[in-house]
């Protein structure tokens, strides 16, 4: 008997060997428990898994392969690097490239395990609100008119197509491309140096982004060096990954996100059209603006007319003649009846003068008669008849004995002549 030492193996002989051992009823209907490595879905989707927690350098994969030919009867659009599944399938040994795949039959997410992405994922959120980068209010807005823009994405791709149709047609805009990978292992690498390059040029803001994808696709816009790089971009960055399952970290982070490309294009500029409605409505409003202005300096100038008519020398005089017009006229009008009254007064004077004269000649004949009584009673004449006499001295009246000194001589007027004397 030959030993296998002895024998020599053609590389056919010991493929079929291999073959015919997986073949084996043990190797059918296994159980294997591993981490996500990686994840490409089509008519053949394909995983690659691990030992949990390990680094994909070191660590051993088990390539794992589904029939996908109609649609997603296995759930894998929900599984997404870092996941630990459990992997129901059969091994088998492909002789073309030496590769051992386990065709996969069922598969189940580890809802009691937390993969290494999804732990990477929870840190990088939780340093990433410490240091405040996930606060909504810190976040710049994009300018209303960008002159020029970075793109970050797949050169050629349908995302880049799709950028640059809607910006060209929205609004005239200056694109400078900065080619990256956007998918697999060195997508996040990849797009950081972009992003590097970008934020030294004066752009207005920073598009990066992609189309749709798979969960494992997108899962390097989890990445913290690329999610710090964008919020502490000092350009302002729009976000458009393409998916709608779940909210990548760079979403989160980035100033503005989309969507879809298409959508995040259409976050810069205004659109033509809107231009011109807007110039329409400014218009408009412009019209309505200074019409009402006219009209308000209309009646403010009325109205200064009228004051000024107001506040005239020919205005002010005409008011102050219709004034004296209007007080002569009452003047006039108060002397008229101030005259008629005394005419009338005069008038019954008139009628009442001669009796009225008679009767005062009578009180002044009486009142003469009265005083010339009693004038006649104080005359000299009377008094002398009354035995009374008057004594003048030097030709003056003595009116006291005192004015008389022994030797003077005197004057007595009696009523019937006069007699000198002398004083003893």
């Amino acid at each position: 008997m030959i030993s296998n030492r002895d024998k020599v193996f053609s590389v056919g002989e010991l493929s079929e060997i291999l073959k015919a051992c997986f073949s084996n009823p043990a190797f059918q209907h296994l159980a294997v428990a591993g981490e996500v490595y990686s994840i490409k879905l089509g008519k053949f989707s394909y995983l690659e898994i691990g030992d949990q927690g390990k680094e994909e350098t070191s660590a051993p994969l088990l390539k794992c392969a589904f029939r996908t030919f109609y649609g997603d009867p296995f759930g894998l659009r929900d599984i997404k690097r870092g996941d630990v599944v459990t992997i129901r399938g059969s091994l088998s040994y492909y002789a073309h490239g030496s590769s051992l795949t386990l065709w996969g039959e069922s598969i189940e997410i580890a809802k009691d395990q937390l993969g290494k992405n999804y732990l990477l994922r929870k840190k990088t959120l939780e340093k990433l609100n410490r240091l405040g980068y996930l606060d909504e209010k810190r976040k710049r807005p994009i300018p209303s008119i960008c002159k020029k823009i970075a793109i970050i994405t797949a050169k050629d791709s349908a995302a880049y197509s799709d950028i640059l149709k809607t910006l060209h047609e929205r609004f005239p805009v200056s694109t400078v491309l900065y080619p990256a990978t956007v998918q697999g292992e060195a997508a996040a690498k990849s797009m950081l140096s972009a992003l590097k390059k970008a934020e030294k040029g004066d752009y207005d803001c920073i598009l990066l982004g992609r189309g749709g994808g798979s969960k494992s696709d997108l899962s390097c816009f989890d990445d913290e060096k690329l999610c710090l790089a964008i919020a502490t971009s000092p350009i302002p960055v729009i976000t458009c990954i393409g998916h709608t399952i779940d909210t990548a970290i760079a979403d989160m982070v980035s100033d503005k996100k989309a969507i879809t490309p298409t959508e995040g294009a259409s976050l810069i500029n205004p659109s033509l059209a809107d231009v011109e409605n807007d110039l329409k409505d400014r218009r408009r409003r412009l019209d309505e603006a200074m019409l009402s202005r006219l009209d308000e300096k209309a009646q403010q100038l009325t109205s200064f007319e009228e004051r000024l008519k107001d506040l005239s020398i020919l205005r002010r005089a005409k008011e102050k003649k219709e004034s004296l017009a209007v007080f002569h006229g009452h003047l006039k009008s108060a002397y008229l009846s101030k005259l008629s009254l005394f005419q009338s007064q005069l008038k019954e004077q008139e009628k009442r003068l001669p009796s009225t004269f008679l009767l005062l000649l009578d009180r002044k004949k009486v009142a003469v008669e009265r005083n010339l009584a009693e004038l006649n009673a104080h005359s000299l004449e009377t008094i002398e008849k009354m035995g009374y006499a008057l004594v003048f001295k030097d030709g003056r009246k003595v009116s006291s004995s005192r004015e008389l000194l022994s030797g003077d001589k005197i004057v007595v007027t009696f009523s019937d002549g006069r007699k000198g004397a002398l004083i003893e």
